[in-house]
């Protein structure tokens, strides 16, 4: 009985401890700040069938930034890109994280991708660039790229995301 009660003490601790708040404002976070798309699905119901690759566009602002860095167990993808928030770089643009797994061979190219109005280039790119795939990629393949977009090109509380003619809308949060 003492044994059972100190079980259900201890894990009354760990959801109420300051990591376990944190980790669940920056799941809210991110998902009020993502839009989901798949290259080449066609959805039936719940499922996704014949999809060539999955994107996820985040988009990052002052609180999902300030989240992560109270957030010591946040995932390498988000902390390492989530840095570039506030930097030179980032003046007078809008930063987005672009994650995507390959589920079949993709040929990938920068210009494919759109935010907004604008169609990605070499020059947006603030991931290091030997880090950037493009060309041939195989199946099963993850990578994620930090990406500076002029602000001129996502005007609005709607922005549309593409790769190639696959579209989704990314709402961004009311401030």
């Amino acid at each position: 009985m003492l044994l059972r009660k100190l079980m259900l003490a201890l894990l009354f601790v760990v959801l109420i401890s300051p990591a376990s708040s944190f980790a669940g404002e920056v799941d809210s976070l991110l998902e009020k700040r993502s839009a989901v798309l798949w290259f080449e699905g066609e959805a039936f119901g719940e499922l996704i069938i014949g999809a060539r690759a999955q994107f996820v566009f985040v988009y990052v602002d002052g609180a999902l930034s300030q989240a992560v860095v109270k957030n010591p167990d946040v995932s390498d993808w988000l902390r390492d890109n989530i840095n570039f928030f506030g930097g030179r770089e980032v003046r007078k643009k809008a930063l987005f994280i672009i994650r995507f797994r390959t589920v079949k061979n993709l040929d990938l190219q920068l210009s494919m991708i759109r935010i907004g109005s604008h169609a990605l280039t070499p020059e947006d790119v603030l991931t290091n660039r030997h880090y950037v795939p493009t060309g041939e990629l195989p199946p099963d393949f993850s990578a994620s790229i930090a990406v500076a977009v002029p602000l001129a090109a996502v005007k609005g509380n709607t922005r549309t995301v593409s790769v190639g003619d696959y579209t989704a809308e990314l709402e961004f949060p009311i401030r």
